[in-house]
């Protein structure tokens, strides 16, 4: 359950300790835990200017969710408090977001799929049974970039919008999104040249204004911990 919404804001400055990465250098800025959470999750990540947004949700013994912004400033990273979520952080995550591109030449399609678990041959009787006892049908989310297929996931809840891709700035014409698996890729809006960046466990990538980097999020010991970095672009993805 979600106890709280909160905004942490990160300024993201090139470091030395960046690890070397197919198609970037990934750098890690911020380790979410314990009070910063308070018992939520990370669900977004933004960016205003040159400063990177992360958002965590939670919800309160009330029921009732209420936002919280925080910032970090300064070579040791620490977290303090924001008064009012930044500005342009609404127009940032319409654009990062919508299921159609800057550029109107891409845009995302959802389907879904149910079928009866297979447990080995059996009658229609016995398979109607044993997806009960396990719960009912199996469903199955995609997502498509015209042709393109960006994501698959089995579950009830299909992906939110914004959750596993981010478009680029309308004059690099890029979506950026994480697969089922978990791996991060680029391609072109019309889905045109995949191009796989790295393997991993990320979620949330979010394109930077100045189109030079990529954050993501990683979900670390069941979601007690998250790792937040950057991806400083390859040349041929910035042009």
């Amino acid at each position: 359950m979600l106890r709280a919404i909160r905004w942490v804001a990160i300024a993201v400055v090139a470091s030395s300790a960046a690890v070397l990465a197919q198609g970037g250098d990934k750098e890690l800025v911020a380790t979410i835990t314990g009070p910063m959470l308070n018992g939520g999750i990370v669900v977004g990540l933004a960016w205003d200017g040159g400063t990177l947004l992360i958002q965590s949700a939670a919800m309160e013994p009330g029921g009732a969710l209420k936002s919280g912004y925080l910032t970090t400033e300064g070579k040791g990273m620490e977290v303090v408090a924001l008064k009012q979520a930044p500005v342009g952080l609404d127009r940032y995550w319409k654009m990062k977001a919508n299921r159609v591109s800057p550029t109107g030449f891409g845009k995302i399609t959802a389907a879904r799929d149910s079928k009866l678990p297979m447990f080995g041959v059996a009658s229609l009787e016995r398979r109607l049974a044993d997806a009960h006892s396990m719960g009912g049908t199996m469903q199955t989310h995609e997502l498509r970039l015209r042709e393109l297929v960006i994501h698959v996931r089995n579950g009830d809840v299909e992906p939110y919008d914004g959750e596993v891709w981010s478009w680029s700035p309308a004059e690099l014409n890029r979506i950026a999104y994480v697969d089922g698996r978990g791996d991060l890729w680029i391609a072109r809006a019309d889905g045109r040249d995949a191009d796989r960046l790295m393997k991993g466990q990320f979620t949330l990538p979010a394109w930077s204004e100045d189109g030079r980097t990529l954050a993501v999020a990683e979900r670390k010991d069941a979601g007690r911990r998250w790792e937040i970095s950057v991806i400083h672009l390859a040349d041929k993805h910035r042009r």
